[in-house]
């Protein structure tokens, strides 16, 4: 219970919290008894034993009663003056010995009695008792920022042995489910890479269409930043999005591009051809996007507001993501990609040849 009245006062020294709980404030007096191990087997009796007898002292057996097929349980509590600490520790408990006869030992000269204070209700998890130290987080604060102040304030505390702390709630809840939109992010990615390899039957030019995905990333944080929001899940889900859309206009560049290259243009040629004979494609795809998503990144309507991130991320990653493609992939392209695709009909002729 000290170890909880600790965690709470120091969470009440953090900004952001409110409304601190150590869960200890409803507590009951208790009697602890503690019995001597070795005065117990001088009188002939084990600690389990003398438990036992206090146990049935203390307590009455319930019964069940059956009315109408229906069992009810019938609990007798104990007097309301239970009794004080001078009657448990006079309390005589009957000891038989081996030869059959009985002799009286009293339980104070066993066991040694201590005063103190226990919870109203005990809480188990693996066996384990625990304490639910709870805050409530201020109105517009961030969940995760307090919670990082939080570990920080509770990271130097010297806690007695055997007790431990972890932090469990809502912030929890959030961290695994970003981990998992952070795999299903990783997956997503490779399973665009894969896709493109099998089109372009090339390993480099997927690599470059996939350098678009960062740039989009980064103009979706622009646009969190500039309106004033944070990561969240649902952000997060608007960053998934932009994988498969962003890769659209750079398969369309290099897909051109190979193309043009295939029917004999030199390579620079090629690039400059693609790109302006592209532009309008790109911009018109990007752009009725984008006008799609406009009405909801405002947050009109009820719960409009609770997907408002994902429109926003993924207008500032089309936007930013899109005029940058239009300058990287054809550098990129310029850069790496030397040898000219071969056509299918070259292809087909080397095969004949073979």
């Amino acid at each position: 219970m000290e170890s909880a009245r600790l965690v709470g006062a120091e969470l009440a020294k953090v900004d952001g919290i409110a409304l601190i709980d150590n869960g200890v404030e409803e507590t009951t007096p208790a009697l602890r008894i503690s019995v001597d191990k070795e005065k117990a087997i001088q009188e002939g009796l084990t600690v389990a034993q003398v438990y036992q007898d206090i146990a049935a002292g203390l307590t009455k057996e319930a019964t069940v009663t059956t009315v109408q097929d229906t069992k009810n349980d019938i609990v007798i509590r104990m007097q309301e003056n239970p009794p004080s600490l001078d009657d448990v520790r006079d309390r005589v408990l009957n000891v038989r010995a081996r030869d059959g006869s009985y002799h009286k030992v009293r339980l104070g000269d066993i066991a040694t009695f201590t005063e103190t204070q226990t919870l109203r209700s005990i809480s188990r998890e693996a066996q384990r008792r625990y304490v639910t130290v709870s805050g409530a987080l201020e109105e517009g604060r961030n969940i995760t920022l307090v919670t990082s102040a939080a570990m920080q304030a509770l990271d130097g505390l010297m806690l007695p042995g055997g007790v431990e702390m972890r932090f469990t709630g809502e912030n929890e809840t959030i961290l695994t489910a970003l981990r998992d939109l952070m795999l299903m992010l990783a997956l997503g990615i490779a399973i665009v890479y894969l896709i493109m390899v099998a089109q372009f039957q090339s390993l480099l030019s997927p690599f470059i269409v996939l350098v678009t995905v960062p740039l989009a990333f980064t103009g979706g944080l622009l646009a969190l930043l500039i309106c004033g929001m944070e990561i969240s899940i649902v952000a997060m889900i608007g960053f998934i999005l932009l994988v498969g859309v962003i890769v659209n206009n750079g398969i369309v560049l290099i897909d051109t591009m190979n193309q043009l290259r295939q029917k004999g243009l030199e390579r620079r040629e090629a690039i400059a051809t693609a790109a302006r004979t592209r532009l309008r494609p790109v911009l018109m795809t990007a752009l009725t996007t984008i006008l799609g998503l406009v009405p909801l990144s405002f947050g009109f309507g009820m719960g409009a507001g609770l997907v408002q991130p994902v429109a926003i991320v993924s207008i500032g990653g089309l936007i930013y993501a899109t005029f940058m493609t239009l300058f990287i992939v054809p550098i990129l392209y310029d850069l790496f990609v030397k040898r000219s695709p071969r056509s299918v009909k070259e292809q087909e002729l080397e095969e004949i040849g073979e």
